[in-house]
């Protein structure tokens, strides 16, 4: 009777040990995935995960990183762009960031200078940026003037909008602040 019990208490512990090497194991999978690909469960259990760029997104991406050159954003719809943004925020590119916000004279809130001082805690985890952008790639660029539009998209409880603004060259650029 001893040893039967002992051959139990050795098989389920052998079972919850394979348990705990599986979960890390996953966990260790999910750590190594890139961007595109990761993975975060919210508070309800669900699971986000941020968009991924088409080839031409990341093509782009890719070069404007290089030079910050805004010719490499000109055959770009707004939706891009702002896929550009979100995705260069999540990489913790600031300064591809900063280069994807509006140039345009009267729109401009604060000097790249100013944007180097901004503390990393003040920039958003990634559960944050993914939370806050998701389905943005789903979303409809509504155009309100000539150089003035939004991009609306549904974040399941709400409705959000994110500011794009045209230079003087033709090309959509983020708005400062796109979310207000």
């Amino acid at each position: 009777m001893i040893n039967k019990c002992l051959c139990i208490v050795a098989v389920l512990g052998t079972i919850l040990l394979s348990a705990c090497s599986a979960e890390k194991t996953e966990q260790k999978v999910l750590e190594d995935k890139t961007v595109e690909e990761k993975v975060i469960a919210d508070d309800s259990s669900s699971e986000l995960s941020l968009f991924e760029l088409s080839a031409k997104e990341a093509e782009v991406y890719s070069n404007f990183q290089k030079d910050l050159d805004l010719k490499h954003l000109s055959e770009l719809e707004p939706i891009s762009i702002a896929k550009l943004y979100v995705k260069a925020g999540f990489d913790k590119k600031y300064d591809v960031e900063y280069a994807l916000y509006t140039d345009r004279e009267g729109y401009v809130q604060w000097s790249k200078e100013e944007d180097e001082k901004i503390p990393e805690s003040h920039r958003g985890s990634e559960e944050q940026i993914i939370k806050q952008f998701k389905n943005i790639d789903k979303g409809t660029f509504v155009q309100t003037s000539d150089y003035e539009g939004y991009i609306e998209y549904d974040l399941g409880e709400r409705t959000n909008g994110f500011q794009m603004i045209k230079n003087v060259n033709g090309v959509w650029q983020v708005s400062f602040m796109p979310i207000q």
